[in-house]
């Protein structure tokens, strides 16, 4: 009885378009169109071996593609669309046999591994297109879209005023943030935050991001003065090593010319026969071991002042590297506070329209489903009266109505040609 109130209830709303009833496949069996996935397998019987034969160049998953025909090996172009899978497996035997110049012909099982989808959209929460499967009916149809449009809906109040929190959160958080950031860059004392938070720290949720910015911007500034300060205090340790060392070469300098000196009488007195050549011979190697002690000082200064050189560019990297951080992550947050402000507002204007609308009639929301069918066909597609319990088939377009709603002329004339796919999927009839 229902069904017959909703069919009569279509053909009073659209007279012009002589809609027929939906009806069964009337037993002829699901006819094959582009988007259909298939897996063919091809066998014969070889009686010689007993044996059952797999043709494995052949076997495989094929789509039915958009001039709807499948490409295959050895045949090329086999027309699939508008044949069940028993005419093609019996088309791809007979091409075959054929073909090949085969006495026996082989044998053919098509299996549909994926149906083509359907759409669906108008009144539902989340139209578009769909996988089929065997059976399935506009009611089901409307549950895997999301189920029917629901206006006023608390949950979805509900939902958009918790968004709307958790981005207001996000805003604050960023602006203490980027106020922190600020002062790090600046070597401040102190965050100085944006009026803003300050105004506001009466709230609880403002104070505590507040104090987690502050004990942030003193656990960086402890953490870089720690490294800094061990720095500086190696570099201070190697200028004292550098002093040390120079001490040392002025005694040894002081000690090689007292050796000088000493040599230079000895050998005198050698030349003169009155000292003996193994006293010079021992200054003038007591000479050389003074001075490879010198160099060895020598060596060692230069070390100790190049490892002050490199504490002296680990400071400067050191600097760098956190004020390039720094810089980086204040882009960051200068740039996702306005997007955050932009959804916040967008947010605000959804929750008010949600809150301010008119509350929803409860009887609207038990109005028995409507439904139009464009269902493909030879030549032009036809127009399908329909109630939740039809069974749709695979390309169906499932227009879902309200009874007493009037949809645009455009979204339920009957389809051409040129319309894109997508035109029929993402429209929406006006709410009411």
């Amino acid at each position: 009885m229902r069904r017959l109130f909703l069919t009569a209830a279509l053909l009073a709303v659209f007279p012009a378009w002589g809609l027929r009833a939906a009806t069964p496949n009337d037993g002829a069996g699901y006819r094959l169109d582009a988007g259909d996935n298939l897996r063919i397998k091809v066998f014969d019987w070889r009686s010689a071996t007993g044996e059952v034969h797999e043709w494995t160049g052949l076997n495989g998953e094929y789509e039915i593609g958009a001039d709807g025909t499948v490409s295959m090996p050895l045949l090329g172009a086999v027309k699939a669309a508008g044949e069940t899978t028993d005419q093609l497996a019996d088309a791809v035997a007979t091409q075959l046999q054929s073909g090949l110049g085969l006495t026996i012909r082989p044998q053919a099982s098509i299996e549909i591994r994926e149906y083509r989808p359907f759409f669906i959209l108008g009144d539902v929460n989340k139209p578009g297109a769909y996988p089929y499967r065997p059976g399935l009916t506009v009611l089901q149809a409307i549950s895997v879209a999301g189920g029917r449009y629901r206006v006023n809906d608390p949950a979805l109040l509900l939902n958009a005023s918790g968004d709307l929190r958790v981005l207001r959160l996000q805003h604050n958080q960023l602006l203490a943030r980027r106020a922190r950031l600020q002062a790090e860059l600046s070597d401040a004392n102190a965050i100085v935050f944006p009026p803003e938070l300050q105004n506001r720290q009466s709230d609880p949720n403002i104070a505590q991001l507040m104090q987690r910015e502050q004990a942030l911007f003193a656990a960086h500034r402890d953490a870089l003065r720690s490294e800094l300060d061990a720095l500086n205090q190696l570099k201070s340790l190697l200028n004292g090593e550098v002093g040390s060392l120079a001490e040392k070469t002025k005694n040894l300098d002081q000690e090689l010319a007292l050796l000088k000196q000493e040599l230079s009488n000895t050998t005198s007195l050698v030349q003169r026969g009155l000292a003996i050549a193994p006293r010079e011979y021992e200054l003038r190697q007591t000479e050389l071991e003074t001075q490879g002690r010198r160099l060895d000082l020598d060596t060692a200064a230069l070390r100790a002042k190049e490892d002050i050189g490199k504490a002296d560019q680990s400071i400067v990297e050191l600097r760098d590297k956190t004020r390039n951080q720094i810089q980086a992550d204040l882009a960051d947050a200068d740039q996702k506070i306005p997007e955050t402000a932009a959804r916040i507002a967008t947010s605000t204007s959804i929750v008010d329209h949600e809150t301010n609308a008119p509350p929803t009639d409860a009887a609207t929301e038990d109005v028995p489903t409507a439904c139009l069918i464009l269902r493909p066909g030879e030549g032009q597609p036809t127009q399908v009266a329909a109630d939740e319990a039809t069974k749709i088939e695979p390309g169906d377009t499932i227009k879902v109505l309200r009874i007493g709603e009037t949809a645009p002329q455009a979204s339920v004339r009957p389809a051409l040609a040129s319309d894109p796919p997508e035109q029929a999927v993402n429209a929406r009839p006006p709410r009411r």
